[in-house]
């Protein structure tokens, strides 16, 4: 049976290990805000991106590139889900192949074919 020295210094053990996860927690988060704020930064610079891109696209006939041929109707759909592995991402992970497989089941019941 554990002396009552054994049981008083888990406790602090399990406690510190609790203030560590909550400053390990507060960083993450920081770093999330900051990648939020310079993607929402970037954004006009991609409409602007997107928007060039269409009207070259809308311009060239269908020959010039494999990916640029006029299809009638897609039958496959691809969902390609990138993870993080950072520390104390599990939140997100799930959050994002939650959203993945709502796509997944929208494609499914517009009758396409998902991978």
């Amino acid at each position: 049976m554990p002396s009552l020295k054994d049981v008083k210094m888990k406790i602090v053990g399990v406690r510190k290990t609790k203030q560590i996860t909550k400053a390990m927690n507060m960083v993450a988060s920081a770093k999330l805000r900051g990648a939020q704020s310079r993607i929402e930064r970037f954004r006009p610079y991609a409409e602007k991106f997107q928007a060039v891109l269409g009207d070259l696209a809308a311009k060239s006939d269908g020959s010039a590139h494999a990916l640029l041929e006029r299809r009638a109707e897609c039958h496959v759909s691809v969902i390609i889900l990138a993870t993080s592995d950072r520390g104390l991402c599990g939140g997100f992970n799930a959050m994002l192949i939650a959203k993945a497989l709502d796509a997944a089941r929208t494609k499914t019941a517009e009758g396409k074919n998902v991978k």
